[in-house]
Parts: structure tokens; sequence; C-alpha cells
């Protein structure tokens, strides 16, 4: 798949990574349809962050899933999210939406 990476201060380049999968049961893979770039991006852009190389860039997404964890209840494939920028604690919390409005 196509992402945009890290690959040092003022250099980011799309290029092809690895597929996600699943790796818990609690987990859920969107394909992002849209995301946006924000002030902590410039973070890393101008090096005030520095992530590892080939870091994938981009948050505030919104897309479909394509995939879910045997855990995951309120959501399945074809559902339509928006994921907020927010979350510090390392687990996703997906808004689900159907027809243009959330579920």
């Amino acid at each position: 798949m196509k992402a945009v990476t890290f690959q040092g201060k003022k250099s980011m380049v799309t290029k092809e990574v690895k597929a996600p999968s699943i790796q818990e049961n609690s987990d859920v893979i969107v394909r992002i349809t849209t995301s946006g770039i924000c002030g902590s991006d410039l973070h890393l852009y101008h090096g005030g962050i520095v992530p590892e190389q080939d870091y994938v860039v981009g948050h505030e997404p919104m897309g479909i899933v394509e995939e879910v964890g045997s855990e995951v209840k309120t959501l399945k494939k074809g559902d339509r999210v928006v994921i907020p920028f927010n979350i510090g604690c390392g687990r996703m919390f997906l808004l689900p939406t159907r027809n243009g409005k959330s579920v």
C-alpha cells in the first residue's frame, strides 16, 4: 500500500509500505480515503519531533473498515469511520456511520 513516510527533517516521501494485518482480536483495519495534516505533522517535518525513518505520517483520517478482529462488535466490514486525532492511549475509538449519519 502507499503511505506518506518520514525520511528526515523536511523530507517526506510517498512510498510502498507493508499492508497492515490483524495482530490482536480487538484490531480494526481501515482503508484510509482521506487524511488531514495539522500542526503535529509539521513538528515532524521541521525536526521538532524525530520519529524513526519510514514512520507513516498522517492522522485525523476517514475511511472504510476492511477487516475486524474477532472481539470487535460495534463495526463491520464496509462501515465508514472517522478517527479522531486526540486519542493517546494506543486504542482507537472509531465512529461508525451509515448513510452519512452516526450510528
